[in-house]
């Protein structure tokens, strides 16, 4: 077998390979990604130390470059095997969460050295990818009457009724994040009630990867009055 990443090739079974699969969840409790990690461990061989040291030299420059497919292939180095980390499919790409030398007694570094490289990559369990989800909606007054109490110059204080009924308010507010893309704002709850100039929509700026872009967060917040109590709660997604 012959592993590639990127454009770079290791020598016919220069190196061994362990793969470890695991499902992650969300906050929420829902599978969100599988990700994968492989180990990759050998031994990189030359002629002598000066040829070794541009080996490794090329190792370290393929392995410097984050977000390259890796695949392991047959013996003619063309023919994918099942094992593989395409990039694009990936959130945010592969990446390369460590190049190691991790011998340094005996004779390493004479015409060998050993090394160890670990990858990483997510892939989506679906679409849209919904990582995170919260909203909230505050009721404000009954509809009532409102009481004023009212200071005086010399003497207690005075309590007055002063308007038989009042304004129900409401403000519901959210945020979600998705993985891949914005996801959808929640509606209004009452349309007819919204203000409709206080209405606010923002969108972050998603996070740049070696894949791409992930993490797109949307916030919204809507204001609401009303004649008669507004009652509801939030949209559960």
């Amino acid at each position: 077998m012959i592993l590639g990443y990127g454009a770079y090739r290791h020598a016919p079974h220069e190196c061994a390979l362990v793969i470890a699969r695991r499902p992650v969840y969300s906050p929420r409790g829902s599978p969100q990604f599988t990700r994968e990690n492989w180990q990759i461990a050998g031994w990189l061989h030359a002629v002598d130390p000066p040829a070794l040291t541009l080996a490794l030299a090329n190792l370290q420059a393929a392995y410097e470059l984050a977000g390259q497919d890796a695949v392991l292939y047959l013996d003619d180095g063309v023919t994918p095997t099942h094992h593989q980390l395409r990039s694009a499919l990936a959130l945010g790409g592969v990446r390369v969460t460590g190049l190691d030398f991790p011998r340094g007694t005996g004779a390493e570094y004479s015409t060998f050295r050993s090394y160890r490289i670990s990858l990483e990559a997510d892939f989506p369990a679906a679409d849209p990818l919904l990582w995170d989800y919260v909203e909230t909606v505050a009721q404000l007054g009954t509809g009532g009457p409102r009481r004023v109490l009212i200071e005086t110059l010399d003497g207690p204080v005075q309590e007055q009724q002063v308007a038989s009924h009042t304004v129900c308010r409401a403000v519901q507010s959210g945020h979600a994040l998705g993985s891949t893309h914005y996801p959808d704002v929640s509606p209004p709850l009452w349309l007819t009630a919204e203000l409709p100039d206080r209405r606010q929509i923002r969108f972050h700026t998603p996070r740049r990867t070696a894949g791409g872009l992930s993490h797109f967060l949307v916030e919204w917040h809507y204001e609401y009055a009303s004649g008669h109590p507004l009652l509801g709660g939030p949209t559960p997604r």
